[in-house]
Parts: C-alpha cells; sequence; structure tokens
C-alpha cells in the first residue's frame, strides 16, 4: 500500500534504475505491466525522466525478478546465481579478522561459483582496488547490473565495518552518464573517471585492516531486507521505519507474529510516544510497516512455491482465508489466487522456472 507524501519523506532513487530493472526483465521475457502493477507503479511515471521513486519499490521490483527468474543477477550475466548465493557468501565471510579478509573471502568465493563475471583485487601502497569484469558485457548494455554489483560490495564492507569506507577513486570503462550523473556521485563519494580501462573501486587499505564488527544475529537482519540496504545512502539507513523494519524481519517466525509497538519501542531505545511520531513524521505507521512484511512474504511464496493460498495466509496471520485474500487485494489489487495465476505462473512460462 502506498502513503500519499511518502516520495518526499523517504529515500529515492531516479528513474533510471527502475527503468533497467524493467528493461532487463523485459530481455527475458518477463510481463512487466504486471510486475509495475504489483509495486502499484504504472509505465508512464517510471518512464518520466524526471520521476524519482521511493528505493523500497525498486527493491521490490529487484526481489521479483530475482524471483521469476530464479537468478540473483537478474538475467544480466551469461549464467545465473540462484537466490541464495549472496547469503551464502555473507555468512562464509562474516567469521574473518578483517574487512579485507572478509572482502578477499568474497571474491574467491564468486570465482569458484561463476565463471560469468572476473572480480580482482589488485594491492597498492595505499590502496586495495576492486575491479570487476562481466564475461558477455553486451547482456547489460547499460551499465545497470554493473554499477549494481559495484554499489553490493561498496555498501557490504561499510555494514561489515559499521561505518561507510572511504573510496580514494571510482572509475568505469564507459562514457559519463548525463542523465544519471548526479546519482553516481551521491553512490560513490569519491573522486570518478569514466572511459577507463575497467569499472573498479579504489578502498583504502589502512580501513580495510578494521575488524569485522557484526554478529550473525545483525547478518541475519541485514539480509532480511536485502537488497533495500545495498538501495540506500548511509544517512537513509537510520530512518526510524527502517529500523523498525529491521528488527521485525530479524527476529521473525513462522506463522508471523508482531510484538506490541512498546516493546520495539524498548529495544530501539525510544519511548512508544517518541517512535509513533518519528514514523508518523515518515508518512508511515507501525501498522503500514507490519502489513508491508506480510505482504512481501505471502508474494515470495506466492511466486517460488506451490504452498496452498489457505497455508500462506496463516503463515502471514491469517487465520481465515477469506480475509487474508481482502487484504492481498488491498496490497496488490489482485486475489492471491489470480495473482498466481496473471504473474508468477507467467513469469515461469516465460522463463522455464518450475514451483518447487
Amino acid at each position: 500500500m502506498r502513503v500519499e507524501g511518502l516520495e518526499r519523506t523517504m529515500p529515492t532513487s531516479c528513474a533510471h534504475y527502475f527503468q533497467e530493472t524493467i528493461r532487463g526483465a523485459e530481455r527475458c521475457g518477463v510481463d512487466t505491466d504486471l510486475l509495475l502493477a504489483n509495486v502499484g507503479l504504472v509505465r508512464s511515471e517510471v518512464f518520466d525522466p524526471t520521476w524519482r521513486g521511493d528505493v523500497e519499490l525498486l527493491a521490490r521490483l529487484v526481489q521479483l525478478v530475482w524471483y521469476a527468474l530464479d537468478d540473483e543477477f537478474m538475467g544480466f550475466l551469461a549464467s545465473p546465481a540462484r537466490p541464495g548465493t549472496f547469503a551464502m557468501m555473507t555468512h562464509s565471510i562474516l567469521p574473518e579478522p578483517s574487512l579485507e579478509r572478509a572482502l578477499r573471502k568474497g571474491v574467491l568465493f564468486y570465482h569458484l561459483v561463476t565463471d560469468a563475471m572476473e572480480m580482482t583485487l589488485h594491492d597498492d601502497e595505499e590502496t586495495i582496488r576492486l575491479s570487476i569484469r562481466f564475461a558477455r558485457p553486451e547482456l547489460d548494455p547499460s551499465h545497470y547490473f554493473l554499477e549494481f554489483w559495484a554499489t553490493i560490495w561498496y555498501r557490504l564492507i561499510g555494514w561489515l565495518a559499521g561505518a561507510l569506507p572511504p573510496l580514494e577513486r571510482a572509475t568505469f570503462s564507459y562514457p559519463k552518464p548525463a542523465a544519471y550523473a548526479d546519482e553516481l556521485r551521491r553512490i560513490f563519494r569519491c573522486e570518478q573517471v569514466f572511459d577507463c580501462d575497467e569499472t573498479a573501486l579504489s578502498f583504502d587499505r589502512s580501513f580495510l585492516q578494521k575488524p569485522v564488527a557484526r554478529t550473525r544475529a545483525e547478518l541475519k537482519q541485514f539480509l532480511s531486507v536485502a537488497p533495500v540496504g545495498f538501495m540506500t545512502i548511509p544517512e537513509d539507513e537510520a530512518s526510524a521505519a527502517r529500523r523498525v523494519r529491521t528488527l521485525l524481519l530479524g527476529t521473525r517466525t513462522l506463522p508471523l507474529t508482531f510484538p506490541p509497538l512498546t516493546e520495539v519501542a524498548m529495544q530501539l531505545n525510544f519511548s512508544e510516544q517518541t517512535l509513533r511520531r518519528r514514523l508518523r513524521d515518515e508518512s508511515t505507521s507501525y501498522r503500514e510497516i507490519k502489513e508491508s512484511i506480510r505482504r512481501d512474504i505471502a508474494v515470495q511464496r506466492l511466486i517460488s512455491t506451490s504452498m496452498s493460498i489457505q497455508k500462506i495466509g496463516e503463515l502471514v496471520g491469517y487465520a481465515e482465508t477469506r480475509a487474508f485474500t481482502r487484504a492481498f487485494k488491498q496490497w496488490t489489487g489482485m486475489s492471491p489466487a489470480l495473482y498466481r495465476k496473471d504473474l508468477a505462473q507467467q513469469f515461469r512460462s516465460h522463463t522455464g522456472t518450475n514451483i518447487q
């Protein structure tokens, strides 16, 4: 459910990244009008170059493409990565004693699991440079996924450290994009050079000697809201709404139950009154956050499993199928049965993916 005025208070992304998500899905045969309808968007606004959209809507689009194609690379690389690949990598690097060791192990992980890309670390006296090349760059003609992948690693290192890593330089193997150059400056806060031999991020070597500062419980929370964490600038991550959502997802059990707002406020070091006000200032509420979690889990189960609609309703907190159907219509404009028929099954008819 979209909230009037939300786009003015929540972090946003320029139209380019929405457009390229849609174009990439279209090249893979996905019915993107249905994709957009699911998140409450229409093509005319998304393809208006002056438009900006809520990053959570962009994250939901990306998630739908992941499930539709059964591919975390979203069809932009020569071979797919099954959903869960990135999570497995993060679990493997979390025990490393330093950020540099974590980065090196993560690069090695992808070297072992795919030939579709080459990630290489180059050592200089003061920097460690991460370069990224795709085996078939023609599959990513607008460099959308190349930038997305570089952003993921930049934000991942920052999350592991608990602080945004200083970058010495970002280089790009293509001309400067006039349409969204300002957005790149917001994402990578450093010197940027285009028309280079490689796309690469140069990290400050001394920063990478810091220890990994996160726990497995925090990793569970981080992954539970992916890919939102990779699509926001750092100051956005402290919003009350995102902190509440992350807390709820990090402690999620199925069937869904949610603690009272008083308990959530206490865990976030707010009074209940202050948390209500903070959420209101961000044009949302505790109820709307809970409903968005129910919606996202229900959509994921409808797309990626053959679980009955009654069972999905029970998992997200509805004892009666009728009540779940009514809520789902409010979220998406469709009944669960129609959604599965017209969206999830269409995805699989295009991609050949089987529902498990």
